[in-house]
């Protein structure tokens, strides 16, 4: 069965290209060429959102901050906004990939895939796999996806967010480098490229501090980084 990709794009000629493109992977495309257009096609069930930031109607940015409180669906921002302070809010706000307009469209392609990728991996965990996470004062359900605190209420963990919490605490005291995250992410691994780091600084605020007032996650110079609980785990 085909998945499809929502692109969120008022130019009609980028809009074709990108479709075009997809197809040849094998994804299906439907269209929003506005914000409000984008919530109406939220109905068809896409796998993935591909959002320009410069809409007609609406701030892309503002947009994706609105889905974020409805919808863990993987977002990929694809626009000419796209210095480092753009991409940085972009992903600190829930997108989970970037690319700046004109890219390779063959680089398009691969980030998509490995969103979609992503998505198949959110379906239920079968029951015997199931595990609850316990860490200082917080709980993962692998089963439901949630992250819950002691007084069991819930705090937003997206899906890069999830991938990423899962691999700290299936390897705790573990250096994991970004190049390993990356491939959690299913991405291709790029030196300098700060979207690892800035999923983890979101992580981090989640959690906020450890009863001694250390952080769940440190950082290694030149390596990557390292979980500092203990995690225990539950059926």
């Amino acid at each position: 069965m085909r998945q499809t990709a929502l692109i969120v794009e008022d130019d009609p000629g980028t809009r074709h290209v990108l479709s075009a493109t997809l197809l040849t992977a094998g994804i299906n495309s439907i269209f929003a060429e506005t914000g409000a257009q984008m919530w109406q096609q939220l109905s068809e069930n896409p796998d993935v959102i591909i959002l320009d930031l410069s809409l007609p109607d609406s701030d892309g940015l503002e947009l994706l901050r609105q889905l974020r409180q409805q919808s863990e669906i993987p977002v990929l921002i694809h626009s000419t906004r796209s210095d480092e302070v753009e991409r940085i809010i972009g992903i600190e706000i829930g997108a989970d990939d970037f690319l700046p307009k004109p890219c390779n469209l063959r680089e398009l392609v691969a980030r998509t895939r490995g969103l979609l990728r992503r998505t198949q991996g959110r379906q239920p965990t079968p029951k015997n796999e199931a595990r609850r996470m316990h860490f200082g004062n917080w709980t993962l359900d692998t089963a439901s996806r949630e992250l819950t605190d002691a007084e069991g209420r819930p705090a937003p963990l997206g899906v890069s967010a999830f991938a990423l919490l899962s691999a700290f605490l299936d390897h705790p005291f573990e250096p994991l480098s970004r190049e390993l995250l990356s491939r959690v992410l299913k991405r291709e691994y790029v030196p300098y490229d700060r979207i690892i780091d800035v999923h983890v600084s979101q992580i981090r605020r989640t959690l906020g501090k450890q009863a001694d007032g250390s952080s769940f996650i440190k950082t290694l110079r030149s390596q990557g980084y390292v979980f500092i609980a203990a995690v225990e785990t539950s059926q």
